[in-house]
């Protein structure tokens, strides 16, 4: 077996490939999800990817992603498949992917066994974090996600110096845990803030800190927008959604030298 690195727009074809797959799935069972964050951004301001990310996100509402979430258990194909913490003990983060079995992504895991390929990243939305000692755990937990399932490379600050030797010190304890129990508990509190009892929704279980919410009715109301070439879901209120997530001036692109794409390499595997 071999392997070859991919370029940027071999990436971008492979997630787009994936959302096109996750998109027909939704509409097949009447799932309500919605392209989020970066891929929304580009949606609205490039019609398409950000021309240097190589990163694709969907969102939902907790009910929604739970329904995606059975519906992905089940499916069969031949080369997408469902990975999360729910399953794979020693996956490093909070929300689900799909990837493509045929493709490989640096990682720096501690389990070697864990692959994460080319993927599209899905997140739910619960209730805003209220009580200030909830969101103090939810991070805590987020950190000892990375402490139990990142190695020291992964946890390595370029620029830290001796300043990485803490975070040295908290892998060497941590990784004897499994950041399966850590993510149990940052989605056990997510959940303590239900969607049914909330009117304002967000992502906590990528940030606790998210400021405020976004009206949960927005999730449910979605419309049909151009990406690249295919056609995928957004919310009706896109630019209230955006606003939220980057300020008022998102349509305005970063400086050229923050214009660059992740760090990790993509393979494909022959």
């Amino acid at each position: 077996m071999s392997e070859r690195t991919l370029t940027l727009e071999e990436i971008k074809q492979v997630e787009l490939d994936i959302l096109k797959y996750l998109h027909e799935l939704c509409e097949q069972h009447q799932i309500k999800y919605f392209i989020d964050f970066g891929t929304l951004l580009g949606a609205v301001r490039h019609k398409g990817f950000i021309p240097w990310d190589d990163d694709t996100d969907i969102s939902l509402a907790r009910d929604e992603f739970e329904k995606l979430y059975k519906v992905l258990q089940n499916e069969n194909h031949p080369y997408y498949k469902l990975i999360s913490f729910r399953e794979t003990k020693g996956y490093p983060y909070s929300y689900m992917r799909v990837y493509d079995v045929r493709t490989r992504r640096d990682a720096n895991l501690v389990d070697p066994t864990v692959v994460l390929g080319t993927c599209v990243d899905i997140f739910p939305y619960d209730g805003v974090v209220t009580q200030e000692s909830d969101r103090k755990k939810m991070r805590l937990y987020k950190y000892l996600i990375r402490l139990s399932s990142l190695n020291f490379k992964g946890i390595k600050s370029e620029n830290g110096g001796l300043k990485n030797l803490p975070r040295y010190m908290g892998s060497a304890i941590f990784r004897l845990t499994s950041p399966q129990l850590w993510n149990q508990k940052l989605e056990s509190l997510a959940l303590k803030y239900s969607v049914d009892q909330a009117t304002d929704l967000t992502c906590t279980i990528y940030d606790p800190y998210y400021p405020n919410g976004i009206k949960k009715e927005w999730l449910y109301d979605l419309i049909d927008m151009p990406y690249e070439n295919i056609v995928v879901k957004v919310p009706r209120k896109y630019h209230e959604v955006l606003v939220y997530e980057f300020g008022e001036n998102y349509m305005t692109p970063p400086p050229i030298e923050q214009q660059v794409p992740g760090g990790d390499k993509n393979y494909w595997i022959d």
